[in-house]
C-alpha cells in the first residue's frame, strides 16, 4: 500500500507572496516528512526543484542511504513529487514500524519543547 502524502504550502520562512508557490512541506499521517522547494542557482541557470526527506528514525535509519536517496532535484515540481514518493516508500520500508515510531516520538518531543 502506498503511503498517503500531502503537499502543504510552507509560508513561515518567506514573507514575499510571490514565493508562496516555491516552498512545500510533505505531510504523512499528520507529520512533516520532507519538503519540495524551488531553488535558484546562478543567475545564468534556470530555477530547479529540490526534495528532501526529513524523517528522524533514530538508529533505524542507519545505512538508509545505501537503499535510497534522501534528497534530490528535478526540473519541475511535478517531476520532484514522484521522485520524493519513490524514495519515501523505500525509506519507510527500510526503517519499518520501529523507525516510523521513532520519528513520531521525535516530533512529539519537539512539540513538547516548543510549548515549554
Amino acid at each position: 500500500m502506498k503511503p498517503e502524502l500531502t503537499l502543504r504550502r510552507t509560508y513561515n520562512d518567506h514573507p514575499r507572496p510571490e514565493d508562496d508557490d516555491r516552498f512545500w512541506s510533505v505531510i504523512h499521517k499528520g507529520l512533516t516528512v520532507g519538503c519540495i522547494n524551488q531553488t535558484h542557482g546562478a543567475s545564468d541557470q534556470a530555477p530547479y526543484w529540490t526534495w528532501v526527506i526529513h524523517v528522524h528514525a533514530g538508529q533505524h535509519a542507519n545505512g538508509v542511504r545505501q537503499v535510497t536517496a534522501t534528497d534530490g532535484h528535478a526540473e519541475t515540481r511535478d517531476a520532484a513529487m514522484p521522485a520524493f514518493r519513490k524514495a519515501f516508500e523505500r525509506f519507510l520500508t527500510y526503517v519499518g514500524e520501529e523507525g516510523w515510531a521513532a520519528h513520531v516520538e521525535h516530533m512529539a518531543r519537539i512539540g513538547r519543547s516548543a510549548r515549554g
